[in-house]
């Protein structure tokens, strides 16, 4: 089961899909949680069900390109932006990966 966090998304599976959410985050950068009958549970909304990682994952860094405070108004800095977007993927997904090794070699 994926349970991957990239800055303020959230990339989660289930038997047939990965579901790719934006999570609300607080001002230290930690995702806000509601309390419910049940338990907290994170303030999130889904982007998106895709059938690959993938997928998931070229969502994020569409959604990422399209959000954001800085204004692109030429090739340049599209593309500085675009290498910025993909350094976070390849970086979080790095994590995830070292974070499951930990997993594996504790079981």
């Amino acid at each position: 089961m994926i349970d991957m966090r990239i800055g303020e998304y959230h990339i989660t599976s289930e038997s047939r899909n990965y579901i790719v959410s934006l999570a609300k985050l607080n001002d230290d950068g930690t995702p806000k949680t509601v309390m419910t009958k049940t338990g907290n549970t994170f303030t999130e909304r889904i982007l998106g069900y895709y059938n690959s990682m993938p997928l998931a994952l070229q969502a994020v860094a569409k959604d990422m390109m399209i959000r954001g405070d800085e204004r692109v108004t030429s090739v340049e800095q599209y593309v500085q932006k675009a290498k910025s977007v993909d350094v976070a993927l390849n970086h979080a997904v790095y994590e995830h990966g070292r974070e499951l090794e930990k997993q594996a070699d504790e079981e």
